[in-house]
């Protein structure tokens, strides 16, 4: 009778372990399966080398997804995963200068944002927090801009970046 239970309860524990797996695995495909998807949303956008100019007056370059349309703003990195906004970043371009506010639905990482005025001058940065604790916060940089960019955390601080100093060189900017 004894062996019975001892079986039977080891049985319940392997039975649970495989459930425990299986789950696992399961939520690891449909989170693999959402950060595909998120990642061809993203790809609609273009892509391009834009340059900014940092305080000290060096030049970086990187590759931007540009958001210049309103799908594409609206989008921006709504359902993207974590691990893609960390290699990626968006640059929101606009006709003129506009007064919009940026929002934090459905994206799941905090991200750095920096407004750009027409010349191209970095007018404010911030970091924008998720919606995790119910406060759905707007950012926006207290004045009209042109040009946004949006990056992981620790962004513009890591390349020096700063407001009043740092320059989007608006030329590198393919409409």
């Amino acid at each position: 009778m004894k062996t019975a239970i001892k079986i039977s309860v080891l049985l319940t524990g392997i039975t649970i372990g495989i459930t425990a797996i299986l789950l696992f695995f399961i939520n690891g495909l449909e989170t693999s399966a959402q950060c595909q998807d998120s990642i061809e949303r993203l790809s609609k956008m273009h892509v391009e080398e834009i340059s900014l100019l940092n305080d000290s007056g060096k030049i970086i370059k990187l590759e931007s997804h540009i958001a210049n349309d309103n799908r594409e703003r609206a989008d921006g990195y709504q359902h993207i995963c974590e691990e893609v906004i960390n290699k990626t970043n968006i640059l929101f371009v606009y006709s003129q200068p506009v007064g919009g506010r940026f929002h934090m639905q459905n994206v799941r990482v905090p991200l750095d944002i920096g407004f750009f005025d027409g010349a191209g001058k970095l007018i404010r940065t911030m970091v924008m927090d998720t919606y995790d604790d119910g406060n759905k916060r707007l950012y926006h940089p207290g004045q009209q801009f042109q040009y946004a960019l949006e990056a992981r955390v620790g962004f513009f601080n890591e390349h020096k970046l700063s407001e009043g100093k740092a320059r989007l060189v608006v030329q590198s900017v393919n409409d």
